[in-house]
């Protein structure tokens, strides 16, 4: 279609698995987006040239996406805040609908200065912002100490004994599905994992779209942006939520995604 082609999509070849690259490139040659493929070297400080002359729909790997938020012509691009995506934020505007509501946040120091927990100790803890320098994860007391001491002793730029992380007890899930939300209504969503394993299928219940979009008018974090949502127990909680631009689709339908954001890039002109 005209309308799209003064927008493209710019996704990253290498570190994108095979099959979404080629669903991202298919969704958009169906609908007329131009496409642009790059590949972007790891750790890198500078993005690799390409054609600039359309406004541009980024998605890759955490690298990339942080050299285009950088960037005054790319950052509308990227569909993210750093002071709103975090598990604090989330849980100040959800309260008790968030799955780490009563879960304690501080620094990884912090955790080891406190004693309060013994050896055997399992706590469930994963980042709280968005920079996923780490997968939540249910480790022993004594794992996380032995973690922490092994990042005082390392120069990490993204992970250090001051990063911010949420910790809290073990949850017992049954299903956790994600859902990709456009102005407020979900518009592809897919399981993936079910009792702690993965699980890809295309899809979710009704009634995790009412939740997801009955929280959505309550607030969003961004226009644009993916949500994470568990059953536990018999009671639908939001895990977290996410930059679309590096998202992973899982069996989410990708044409759907790509259409809606699309349309909403180009409504923001």
């Amino acid at each position: 279609m005209e309308k799209y082609k003064r927008i493209q999509w710019v996704v990253q070849r290498n570190l994108t698995s095979q099959a979404d690259f080629e669903g991202m490139k298919m969704a958009c040659g169906k609908i007329g987006v131009p496409f642009i493929a790059l590949d972007i070297i790891p750790f890198t400080a500078e993005l690799p040239q390409f054609d600039r002359s359309c406004r541009s729909i980024i998605y890759g790997s955490t690298t990339f996406n942080a050299l285009a938020y950088e960037d005054d012509t790319l950052r509308e691009g990227i569909f993210f805040d750093k002071h709103k995506f975090s598990i604090e934020n989330y849980n100040g505007q959800w309260g008790q609908y968030m799955l780490n509501y009563e879960a304690s946040i501080c620094t990884f120091k912090e955790l080891m200065e406190s004693r309060q927990h013994t050896a055997d100790k399992l706590l469930f803890i994963r980042p709280d912002d968005d920079s996923k320098s780490f997968a939540g994860e249910t480790k022993r007391f004594d794992e996380i100490e032995g973690w922490f001491n092994m990042l005082i002793g390392v120069e990490n730029s993204t992970l250090s004994a001051e990063s911010k992380i949420v910790v809290s007890e073990p949850y017992n899930i049954q299903y956790e599905w994600r859902l990709w939300i456009v102005n407020k209504k979900v518009v592809a969503a897919s399981k993936y994992r079910e009792y702690f394993k993965l699980r890809k299928e295309e899809g979710c219940p009704a009634a995790v779209i009412t939740f997801a979009e009955q929280r959505c008018q309550e607030y969003t974090p961004h226009d644009v942006f993916v949500m994470d949502v568990c059953l536990c127990g018999d009671e639908y909680f939001i895990v977290e939520c996410g930059c679309m631009n590096g998202a992973g689709f899982y069996k989410g339908n990708i044409e759907s995604i790509i259409t809606n954001v699309s349309e909403y890039f180009i409504s923001i002109t």
